[in-house]
C-alpha cells in the first residue's frame, strides 16, 4: 500500500508520484537515480528530454496532451519523440505516466525499452500495469462522487486521499 505524493507544483502543473509504504522514494525519484547517470550519448539524451518535458511543463504549458507518447487509457510516456537512427540494442529511456488533465499528472517510474513494445518487458509492462490500476482507483472514486476529471480541486483532493 501507499500513497500519491505531491512533488512538484506550479501555477501551470501539480505533480504527483507513487510512494509505496516502507519506501523512501517515490517512483519517479528512483526513476531518477536509476538513468541520470548514462554513459550512452543516445539514453542520455532520452534522459534529458524526459526532464526537459517536465521543466517545460512546469514553467510554461503544464501537462499538455501533446507533450506526451500515448501508451493506451489515460497511460502516457514521455519523451513523445525517440530521435531516428539509433542503435537498437541499446534502446530508449521511457517515463511512464498518468495524464489527467494539462494541470494534473502523475509521473510513475519508468526504464530502458529494448523491445518493440513495452508490453514485451516484464518491467515495463509492470509500471504500466502499475499506473493503469491507480487510474482505475481514482476513475472509481471520481465517479462515486460524479465529478469528471476537469473539476481540478475535487480531483486534487482526490489524488491526495487515494490509498494505492
Amino acid at each position: 500500500m501507499g500513497k500519491l505524493e505531491l512533488l512538484m507544483e506550479t501555477d501551470k502543473v501539480s505533480i504527483y508520484s507513487p510512494k509505496y509504504d516502507g519506501e523512501e522514494m517515490t517512483e519517479f525519484e528512483k526513476f531518477l537515480l536509476n538513468h541520470s547517470s548514462h554513459s550512452e550519448a543516445q539514453l542520455k539524451c532520452d534522459f534529458e528530454s524526459i526532464i526537459a518535458a517536465i521543466d517545460k511543463m512546469l514553467k510554461d504549458c503544464g501537462a499538455r496532451e501533446n507533450l506526451f507518447r500515448p501508451e493506451g487509457r489515460n497511460v502516457v510516456a514521455i519523451p513523445l519523440v525517440i530521435q531516428q537512427r539509433r542503435k537498437k540494442d541499446i534502446g530508449t529511456i521511457r517515463l511512464y505516466c498518468i495524464r489527467f488533465s494539462d494541470r494534473l499528472l502523475i509521473i510513475g517510474n519508468g526504464g530502458i525499452k529494448t523491445t518493440r513494445r513495452y508490453e514485451d518487458d516484464p518491467i515495463l509492462a509492470d509500471i504500466v500495469e502499475t499506473l493503469r490500476k491507480i487510474e482505475h482507483s481514482i476513475f472509481a472514486r471520481s465517479k462515486k462522487l460524479k465529478l469528471d476529471y476537469d473539476d481540478f480541486d475535487t480531483l486534487k483532493k482526490i489524488l491526495e486521499t487515494t490509498i494505492i
